[in-house]
C-alpha cells in the first residue's frame, strides 16, 4: 500500500501491520486522498488539537505490554509534520517506560492512545525500523473522530472485471492457473498471498509448527512477518475486562482451529464505538471483520522492530470501517464469517477434523482457503517429502449449486500444489465478471498416501485410423509407474453417428491436460456467472483418462460463443460487423467427450488421427 508516510525511508507501522513499506528517497509516492469529504471535528473538551501542541510538551500513552491491563508509557512531544497526507499531520513523539527505550515502537501498539495535559491527542501509529530510540508518529484524534460520521457498510467485492489491454481477466487468469500451474507452485503461492495479504505484513518471524511449513515454501520477508505476529493462541477469556482506551484488540482473519488476526490497539470507546489502530487495516472501507479482545504474553526486543506475542480472546464485535485513519468497529456487532472444515486422513489411518471460520473478506478469500489447507495437513501429518494427495469436497455458494472439490496432486509437498488450486478455484469465484459471489462455505477433505502415485502416459494408439461413423474405437495407453513397471490401460471411444466423412482428431490424456486442451481449442468467453460456475464445475481431475473428438471447422467465436459450421456467407457478414465485438476463426471444433475415471493420478497429452470413411461399417 503506497502512502504519503513512505517519503520517510524505513517507516514501518507500530501495529502488526505495515501500511507504509520502506522505499528509495528518489522513488516515487503516489498520495492517498481522503475517501470522501468530511467538515472538521470538533474536538470534546477530553481532546487536544495539534495546533495545541509544541516541542517538549510531556504527557502519557496507554498500551498493554503482558496480560489484558493497559499500562502507562511515557511521550515527549517532538514536534508536527504537517500534512503529510491531504489535510492531515502527524504528530512525532518519543516513547519511553516500560522497556520502549531497549525494545523501541512494538509491533502491536498500533491504536495506543496518548495524552498530553491529560486530554487525548491520538494514537500511535507508525515507527521507524532499526532506530536507536522509541520514536513514533501519532495520528490526531480529530482525523480518528472522523470515522464517526461514517454509515456502516459490508465489504466490496474485489474484482471490477478490468485487465491491462492483452491481458487475460482476472477469472480467466484463476482459471488458467487451474489447469496449468507452473513450475514453482511454492513461488506462485508466495506471490498470490503476498499480493492479497501483503498490507497486512508485520516485524516479526512466524514461529512454531506453521514456521516449517512457511519457510519450506520460502516465503519472503513480508509475508513471514505478517503471518506470524498476528495472535496465534486461544486467550483464556475468564476475568478479561471489556475493551477500553489501551486494551489489546485484534481483527479475526481465521478462528477456531487456526488463528489468524491482526493485533492493535483501542484508541478511544464511547458509547460502545471503538476506535482503534491509527493507521489502515486494508484500506478497504466498509468492511466486516470480527473485532476480539486479545491477552497480551510479553515483548519480544528485536533489532528491526519488536513484536507483542498474543493470544486471541472472545469476540466482543465487529469492525465496519477501514480508512486511512484507522479501524472503527461497535461492540456487540456481529461480522459474518464463513465456516470451513478440513479433514486429514494420514497415510497411517488416522483421521483429524480442523472447524475454522473465516472472515469474509473477497480481497483475501483465496488466501484465506489455501493457508488453512497447508497447516492442516502439516499439523495432522506432514506437508514436505514425496507423497499423494486426493482432495475431494465443496464449495457451498448462497443462491446457486455447489462447485464440487475433486482433484489429485503428487511430488514433492502436494499440500502447496492443493493450495495453490483453491486459491485459483476461489480467485475465480471471487474474481467473476457478472455477479458478487456468496461462498457460504468450505468443505475439504485431504486423503495423503506415501510415495508418489502419478503414471506417466508415454504413448496412446488407436486400435484403428481408418473408421466409420457410430465405430468403437480402443485407444490404448502405454503408462509406466513411478519408479515402476509399465502397463496398460484402454479407453473405449465411441465415434459420434452423425459425423461426415473426412478427418477426425483424438486427443487422449489426463483430465487436466484434456480441460486445458478444451479451453485452447475453443476459447470461449462465459457470458455470465452460470456459464463460468458451469465452466469450473466441468473440469475433471488428473485421475481421469480422457479424450476429445475433434474436427476441422470453418466457423468463428462471436463474443465467446464457438459456432463451428457457418456458411462462407455468413461468416463474411459476422466479421465485417462491428456490432458484434471482434469475431475469431474458429479451425477446430469439438465434438464430443468421453473419459473413465481412475484411481491414479495421470500426466500426459497425446493426438492421434483418424479418418472417417463414407458409408456405415461393414
Amino acid at each position: 500500500m503506497t502512502r504519503s508516510v513512505a517519503l520517510v525511508p524505513g517507516l514501518l507501522a507500530a501495529g502488526v501491520l505495515m501500511p507504509a513499506v520502506t522505499v528509495g528517497a528518489q522513488e516515487p509516492v503516489t498520495l492517498a486522498s481522503r475517501a470522501e469529504s468530511v467538515p472538521p471535528v470538533d474536538l470534546n473538551g477530553d481532546e487536544i488539537g495539534v495546533d495545541e501542541l509544541s516541542r517538549g510538551q510531556t504527557g502519557y500513552g496507554l498500551s498493554v505490554f503482558a496480560g489484558s491491563e493497559p499500562a502507562r508509557f511515557g511521550v515527549e512531544v517532538v514536534g508536527v509534520i504537517r500534512e503529510m497526507d491531504p489535510g492531515t499531520s502527524y504528530i512525532v513523539a518519543r516513547l519511553s517506560g516500560n522497556g520502549l527505550e531497549e525494545s523501541g515502537v512494538v509491533a502491536g501498539m498500533s491504536g495506543s492512545p496518548v495524552y498530553i495535559d491529560d486530554r487525548l491527542a491520538g494514537a500511535v501509529a507508525y515507527s521507524w525500523s532499526f532506530t536507536s530510540e522509541a520514536l513514533a508518529l501519532i495520528t490526531p484524534i480529530a482525523a480518528m473522530r472522523e470515522l464517526s460520521a461514517l454509515e456502516a457498510g459490508e465489504a466490496a467485492g474485489e474484482s471490477l472485471g478490468l485487465a491491462a489491454p492483452g491481458a487475460l481477466r482476472p477469472f480467466d487468469r484463476s482459471v488458467q492457473q487451474m489447469l496449468e500451474p507452473p513450475d514453482d507452485v511454492a513461488a506462485a503461492v508466495r506471490e498470490i498471498v503476498a499480493e492479497q495479504l501483503g498490507s497486512l505484513v508485520a516485524p516479526a518471524d512466524w514461529g512454531g509448527r506453521g514456521g516449517a511449513q512457511i519457510a519450506a515454501l520460502g516465503f519472503g520477508d513480508p509475508v513471514r512477518r505478517m503471518l506470524a505476529a498476528a495472535p496465534a493462541g486461544r486467550a483464556d477469556t475468564a476475568g478479561m475486562p471489556d475493551l477500553s482506551a489501551g486494551s489489546a484488540v485484534a481483527g479475526v482473519l481465521i478462528d477456531g482451529d487456526l488463528k489468524l488476526a491482526v493485533g492493535g490497539t483501542v484508541t478511544r470507546v464511547e458509547d460502545g464505538e471503538v476506535l482503534a489502530m491509527g493507521h489502515p487495516y486494508l484500506g478497504v472501507g466498509p468492511l466486516r471483520v470480527p473485532m476480539a479482545t486479545v491477552e497480551v504474553i510479553g515483548v519480544v526486543p528485536r533489532l528491526n522492530s519488536s513484536m507483542r506475542l498474543s493470544n486471541i480472546g472472545s469476540v466482543v464485535g465487529a469492525f465496519d470501517q477501514d480508512r486511512f485513519a484507522g479501524l472503527r468497529g461497535r461492540v456487540g456487532a456481529e461480522a459474518r464469517t464463513i465456516p470451513m472444515t478440513i479433514q486429514v486422513e494420514t497415510p497411517d489411518g488416522d483421521s483429524r477434523r480442523f472447524d475454522l471460520r473465516l472472515a469474509d473478506l473477497p480481497r483475501m478469500l483465496p488466501s484465506l482457503v489455501g493457508i488453512p489447507t497447508m497447516q492442516a495437513l502439516e499439523s495432522a501429518s506432514y506437508g514436505g517429502g514425496e507423497s499423494g494427495l486426493d482432495m475431494t469436497g465443496t464449495l457451498r455458494l448462497r443462491g446457486h449449486e455447489d462447485v464440487p472439490l475433486q482433484q489429485t496432486f503428487d511430488g514433492s509437498g502436494p499440500g502447496t500444489s492443493a493450495a495453490f488450486y483453491l486459491l485459483a478455484l476461489v480467485g475465480a469465484l471471487v474474481n467473476s465478471d457478472y455477479e458478487d459471489v456468496e461462498i457460504e462455505g468450505v468443505e475439504l477433505t485431504l486423503s495423503q498416501s506415501h510415495g508418489v502415485r502419478t503414471v506417466e502416459i508415454e504413448r496412446a494408439q488407436a486400435s484403428s485410423r481408418r473408421v466409420h461413423a457410430g465405430d468403437t474405437v480402443d485407444v490404448v495407453f502405454d503408462l509406466r509407474r513411478h519408479r515402476g513397471n509399465r502397463y496398460q490401460e484402454t479407453l473405449p471411444v465411441t465415434i459420434p453417428e452423425d459425423r461426415r466423412p473426412g478427418r477426425y482428431y483424438l486427443f487422449v490424456g489426463d483430465g487436466v491436460s484434456i480441460d486445458a486442451a478444451r479451453l485452447q481449442l475453443e476459447p470461449s468467453k462465459a457470458s455470465s456467472l452460470a456459464d463460468q460456475l458451469d465452466m469450473l464445475r466441468s473440469f475433471q481431475p488428473k485421475s481421469r483418462l480422457a479424450a476429445l473428438g475433434v474436427v476441422p471447422a470453418r466457423g468463428l467465436i462471436v463474443e465467446g460463443r464457438p459456432m463451428p459450421r457457418l456458411p462462407a456467407s455468413v461468416r463474411s457478414i459476422w466479421q465485417a460487423s462491428s456490432l458484434q465485438g471482434e469475431p475469431r476463426a474458429l479451425n477446430l471444433a469439438i465434438v464430443n467427450e468421453q473419459g473413465r475415471d481412475l484411481d491414479i493420478p495421470l500426466d500426459g497429452l497425446f493426438r492421434l488421427d483418424l479418418e472417417i470413411l463414407p458409408g456405415t461399417a461393414p
